[in-house]
């Protein structure tokens, strides 16, 4: 497989990193554990479910919970996590930097662990849904295992048309990381005020800041 052109793949998470996204769903989770009878606060969420699909996350529920989520009542929590993106905003300097990247010459798509229909509703939200068309988001529904495995990444590699080793992954949490690298892929990290910092220790190069993300991609492709 060869890249093309001569740019890269540069593969967006969507939560946390291009939509802001965690911080709603960490409220959301946290209410919907604690209506399941289960002790838990806003950092257990972080820990338990951030940067995961959601199919992985029910089977935390479960676990946690010691029991199937009764199907009624998970679908009344869903419905609170759709009507608190109503809220979302896009991460601030997300489309300058997607822009920017874009305008260099290399190809961009978004990668997340949510559902394929949602990734299209944040995005449409935020005002970011016309940077990444419908062949350019890829879900973890639509592999066999979600993050922190690599198969979301190398999916879209390969749809892309892009080799692992020609991709840059930005993402925001562990389990990304941990799939980017399993990929063979570059990744930046991006550090928010929601997850712990040492998530990102593994990237090659973290951020805070997304008007920084450009210069770091010129230097980590050498473009």
């Amino acid at each position: 497989m060869s890249a093309v052109g001569s740019g890269w793949l540069v593969v967006f998470d969507c939560d946390g990193v291009l939509v802001d996204s965690e911080r709603l769903n960490i409220q959301t989770w946290t209410a919907m554990m604690i209506d399941a009878g289960v002790d838990f606060t806003e950092d257990d969420a972080v820990q338990a479910f951030v940067g995961k699909a959601y199919a992985d996350n029910r089977v935390t529920m479960a676990e946690m919970t010691g029991a199937v989520p009764d199907p009624e009542w998970e679908r009344r929590w869903r419905a609170e996590f759709a009507r608190s993106h109503e809220r979302l905003e896009p991460i601030e300097g997300a489309r300058e930097a997607v822009v920017a990247v874009q305008d260099v010459g290399h190809a961009v798509c978004v990668a997340s662990g949510s559902i394929r229909r949602a990734i299209g509703s944040k995005l449409t939200t935020a005002g970011l849904v016309d940077l990444f068309p419908e062949e350019a988001r890829f879900s973890a529904e639509q592999v066999e295992h979600g993050k922190p495995a690599p198969d979301v990444f190398l999916a879209a590699a390969e749809s892309m048309g892009f080799a692992p080793e020609r991709c840059v992954v930005v993402e925001d949490s562990r389990a990304g990381v941990e799939a980017a690298r399993a990929a063979g892929m570059t990744v930046v990290g991006y550090f928010s005020d929601i997850t712990p910092h040492h998530w990102l220790d593994d990237s090659d190069a973290i951020i805070d800041d997304m008007a920084d993300l450009p210069s770091v991609i010129a230097r980590l492709t050498h473009t």
